[in-house]
């Protein structure tokens, strides 16, 4: 071993290594114990990922855990196994990453090691990240935060917080991410650690342009190259050049965004950054757009497309074919101009935000208007109004604006506290005076005017600082103002949107026409909601439907008013009646209307129960897409199963769904119902009521009537949640067809 060792330290002093490398080869060289060495090694291993040098790393990380399993030494073990799971992930083998850092966070809880199984968490949520799977990645990164905070780790909370901001920005959560980066912001800033500040202020300036505070993204940009001006790293001084750029580009100083992308083109070039690359030439094709030289716009705008298809970046291949599209309409190759942008929407992803499409539907809407294609001008203006409307959310603004209002606030609140320490001491300083001047009367004398003096100097400090605290207290009373008024208009807006879907759920007074005996439990989470119900009459045929949207709030209102508008025209237009069929052509419609083509991403649809009850025959026809029909009859409850898809989304276009027929008896109460009921959080150990509670809720009920089952459902309901959250729309139809 030690011949390995001393060859190792030989081979590598030869090449001409650094001098924090060589250090730690003539420490390898003098180490007297297999601890020694298996900590060196690990220290070099790490020196060797942060230079990119993966091989030089794999060898000493095998010499390693040479060592470790030779020696049992568990003491290192968990390191050694994290750099060697994350060589695996440096050279995107996943797989073997995932199995070697669960080998290392076993080891982590059999040693009761807190710190090391949160780091653990962080890792396997990075792998995550890697492979674009963002949703599970928050997941063990919220893991790993937890346990920071309850061991009060701060480098692991820091890291947490920041992992957490960066995924739900690429989520599009701007209020979630821009909470968790501030949070990474504050422990960074008590560590002193510069690396860590760089990135949260290049994230959050990528927040805070998001929600269109241009100035403290200006503010975060500019803090983030002073950070670089002391590290001095070229690719860290090109991602500020860029940001820069880009931002007086938005706020249209077009030579200083010339003067930053040329650098950041520069810098790339010298570096040979491929990727970096994309963005340059796109760039540059935008400037050569706006100066209308459309043969080097083209030319550098298709450079930029074939090295983000290379290097499989979707979001960057999606905004090429849309500045490519933008170029042919303005030379009237609108055809070219169509084609782009349909290329271009089969690349958005769930971190393209939701401006991004709305301005594609908007294009092409514009396009086919030019071409006299009205219909499918009228088709794209409907996606683009739907995606606008979902656009703002009332309460992520209000977060938001809460947030960066309490952070300011703390800022403050410091500069105070340090205000009155430093008069304290200076107080101090003034009784001490006072004493001296008791026993040194001509001393006391020259004193006195000093004191004088600075009595004076003090008291123009203090009018100075006042007038400061009275500016600043002003500037927060008029923010908090201007908070007021923007959630005035939004809380109107929604109240209107709210009228709007009102008007398309059918009113009791509707429904008393051809029921009789019936009620409804409707408690939507938010303002307005994404379950809706529908019902109809025919000759002696009754129709009824309950149908679970995707989402809640706005997003699950337009699609439930789709839905509800898309059932009309089934009903009154296409005369479709018997549910199996009318579920298909309400497939087909939802993802015509959606634009969800084969490859789309897109998974907005609903879950929906339907039945048609004739009530000549006593018979009930139904049919679902993932939601049941329930009916209470004096043997007990009955459930019967749906179709197990959705409408819209991933499903195909020609869906077909399973017909139930099923007889009725006297006194039968059928129910219809979405998820909501059941997956409310609450009890007594915060746990969800579950679909088996429900069922046992609803046998209990036998022999009742629809209101008596209705007001129990309440009860219940209300008892459970407590003081909790209401978790999700909750719609329960109750009737009975006698």
């Amino acid at each position: 071993m030690k011949y390995c060792l001393f060859v190792l330290f030989t081979f590598f002093v030869m090449i001409g290594f650094s001098q924090k490398q060589s250090d730690v080869l003539k420490q390898i060289k003098t180490a007297n114990t297999d601890t020694q060495k298996i900590r060196l090694l690990n220290s070099l291993t790490k020196i060797y990922l942060d230079g990119g040098k993966v091989d030089s790393a794999k060898l000493t990380n095998g010499q390693a855990f040479k060592i470790t399993s030779k020696q049992k030494n568990e003491l290192y073990s968990y390191k050694t196994l994290q750099l060697k799971a994350l060589i695996f992930r440096k050279q995107k083998n996943f797989d073997s990453a995932f199995v070697i850092i669960k080998e290392a966070q076993s080891i982590a809880k059999k040693q009761n090691n807190l710190s090391d199984q949160a780091n653990a968490l962080h890792f396997i949520g990075t792998v995550y990240d890697q492979l674009n799977n963002n949703n599970t990645a928050v997941d063990y990164y919220k893991q790993s935060l937890n346990l920071a905070e309850k061991i009060k780790d701060n480098k692991e909370r820091m890291s947490a917080h920041l992992s957490l901001g960066i995924n739900y920005k690429k989520l599009n959560k701007n209020t979630d991410a821009l909470k968790h980066l501030l949070e990474s912001l504050k422990i960074s800033e008590i560590l002193k650690d510069s690396s860590t500040m760089f990135t949260i202020n290049i994230n959050l300036g990528t927040i805070y342009e998001r929600i269109k505070e241009n100035d403290k993204a200006f503010e975060c940009y500019r803090s983030a190259l002073k950070i670089n001006a002391a590290d001095k790293d070229e690719n860290d001084k090109a991602i500020c050049y860029y940001k820069l750029g880009k931002l007086f580009h938005k706020v249209k100083q077009i030579d200083s965004a010339k003067k930053y992308l040329m650098a950041t083109l520069k810098i790339h070039e010298k570096r040979n950054d491929e990727e970096g690359l994309i963005m340059d030439y796109a760039n540059i094709g935008g400037f050569n757009f706006e100066e209308k030289d459309f043969v080097n716009a083209e030319k550098n705008y298709l450079k930029a497309l074939e090295l983000g298809l290379k290097f499989k970046d979707s979001n960057r291949v999606n905004t090429m074919y849309s500045s490519l599209g933008m170029l042919a309409e303005q030379q009237n190759k609108l055809d070219e101009a169509i084609n782009y942008f349909n290329t271009g929407l089969k690349y958005i992803n769930p971190t393209v935000s939701r401006e991004t499409i709305m301005q594609y539907y908007k294009r092409i809407s514009d396009v086919y208007v030019r071409q006299k294609k009205y219909k499918e001008a009228l088709n794209a203006y409907t996606l683009y109004k739907a995606w606008g409307d979902s656009a703002f959310n009332v309460n992520e603004a209000r977060k938001q604006t809460e947030l960066k209002m309490n952070y300011e606030f703390e800022q403050v609140q410091k500069k105070i506290e340090e205000e009155t320490k430093a008069k304290e001491i200076l107080n101090q300083a003034e009784l001490d005076k006072e004493r001296l001047q008791r026993n040194y009367l001509l001393v006391g004398f020259l004193l006195i005017s000093g004191l004088l003096i600075i009595t004076v100097k003090n008291y123009r400090a203090k009018e100075k600082a006042n007038a400061i605290l009275h500016k600043q207290k002003k500037e927060i009373e008029h923010q908090k103002k201007l908070v007021e008024e923007k959630n005035l208009e939004i809380s109107d807006s929604i109240n209107y949107a709210k009228r709007i879907q009102t008007a398309t759920i059918p009113k009791k007074t509707e429904l008393n026409q051809f029921l009789t005996n019936y009620d409804i439990l409707f408690k939507p989470k938010d303002v307005v909601s994404g379950d809706f119900y529908w019902a109809e009459k025919f000759e002696n045929f009754v129709l009824v439907a309950v149908a679970d949207c995707t989402g809640h709030g706005v997003p699950g209102a337009i699609t439930s008013t789709i839905g509800s508008i898309l059932l009309n025209e089934i009903f009154h237009v296409k005369r479709i009646y018997q549910p199996d069929l009318v579920l298909k052509e309400l497939n087909r419609l939802v993802k015509l209307t959606l634009r969800q083509e084969e490859n789309a991403l897109s998974n907005d649809g609903m879950d929906i129960a339907f039945c048609m009850i004739d009530k000549t025959n006593n018979t009930l026809y139904y049919s679902g897409a993932n939601r049941p029909l329930y009916i209470i009859s004096g043997d007990g409850l009955k459930e019967y199963k749906a179709t197990k898809v959705s409408i819209g989304g991933q499903v195909p276009l020609l869906q077909d769904y399973i017909l139930n027929t099923i007889p009725l008896q006297r006194n039968d109460i059928i129910i219809l119902s979405s998820d909501g009921y059941a997956d409310q959080f609450g009890g007594e150990k915060e746990k969800k009521f579950t679909t088996k509670a429900f069922k046992s809720l609803l046998a209990e009920t036998a022999n009742s009537s629809p209101k008596d089952i209705i007001q129990k459902l309440e009860q219940s309901h209300d008892s459970w949640k407590r003081n909790h959250e209401q978790t999700d729309d909750i719609l329960v139809f109750a009737l009975n067809i006698n």
